[in-house]
């Protein structure tokens, strides 16, 4: 076995031990119990149902269900918004099954006042998801969405210029690291790049108005970066649900600022869609390590 199978099994071995440590529940029931608990400790919530590249119409079906259940269930004293990967609502079925599933949970949002966040995955898929969370901002919808961003990829303003985005809902991420990328469409390595992109992506919507959720942060560096880059701007950070960066969080929420958990949960239908998760997460994990004991 050569180097890349051995990381590959030391991956999946960490992943079946550690990786239920970065899902919040199964279940909608539970995940709202998490979520209620997450409140009571000065956080805001984002609860994510994991699942992607999702073909089988059934199963794109059952996600449209349990999400729109969450909706309905969600109260005072859970409340969150809803993040959505468009592979799981149907983007791998038609751009039209995609754009009607998230057409029908904004309906459902409107009415309990919940936001649904447009999640980021791989750049093949972005074009369309930005085609249609534009589209729908246009028919209204506007003040229940939100996309994300990755500032990783080389063509970001351009695709933002092309649909609009800069004066929209957005959450903002780096991107690196999470799906594998052509180089002629993404930068992974280079951080000085990255970061200013992210940064200016954040200015530039925060001088059109808008409360940006900045996400994915896990260490005080990038958080005081993001203080001093925003100045009086509002923003939100937004953190992974799980061990990394746990203490980051609350002293953050101690200072004063907004601090919201992305907490990703499965249900009783998907039970091991956890898993392509706790597994790049555990690829993550090894990376940041490698790159401590590299420095």
């Amino acid at each position: 076995m050569d180097s890349n199978g051995l990381w590959r099994l030391f991956d999946v071995i960490c992943c079946n031990l550690f990786g239920p440590s970065f899902v919040g529940a199964c279940g909608v029931k539970e995940v709202l119990w998490k979520g209620k608990q997450l409140r009571r400790a000065g956080f805001e919530v984002t609860y994510n149902l994991l699942g992607e590249h999702v073909t089988n119409p059934g199963a794109v079906d059952a996600a449209l269900v349990a999400t729109a259940e969450l909706i309905h269930s969600i109260q005072p004293e859970n409340s969150g918004n809803v993040s959505c990967k468009p592979t799981l609502y149907g983007l791998c079925v038609s751009k039209e099954t995609f754009r009607e599933n998230i057409r029908k949970l904004a309906d459902i949002a409107i009415q309990k006042g919940v936001e649904i966040e447009i999640d980021a995955e791989s750049s093949r898929y972005i074009p369309d998801t930005f085609e249609i969370f534009s589209s729908l901002c246009r028919t209204g919808y506007s003040p229940v969405l939100r996309q994300a961003v990755q500032s990783h990829l080389k063509d970001i303003f351009l695709l933002m210029d092309e649909y609009k985005l800069w004066d929209k809902n957005l959450r903002i991420v780096k991107g690196t690291g999470v799906y594998d990328e052509n180089e002629s469409v993404a930068v992974e390595s280079d951080k000085e790049f990255i970061g200013a992109k992210y940064l200016e992506i954040m200015d530039r919507n925060i001088g059109n108005g808008k409360k940006p959720f900045v996400a994915t942060v896990r260490d005080r560096k990038l958080a005081e970066l993001i203080i001093r880059a925003a100045q009086k701007g509002q923003f939100e950070f937004q953190m992974l649900y799980g061990p990394l960066g746990r203490k980051l969080s609350k002293n953050l929420v101690r200072r004063g600022y907004p601090v919201r958990i992305y907490m990703p949960f499965s249900d009783t239908w998907c039970p091991d869609a956890w898993k392509p998760f706790g597994l790049r997460r555990m690829q993550m994990m090894r990376r940041l390590m490698l790159s401590a004991i590299m420095a």
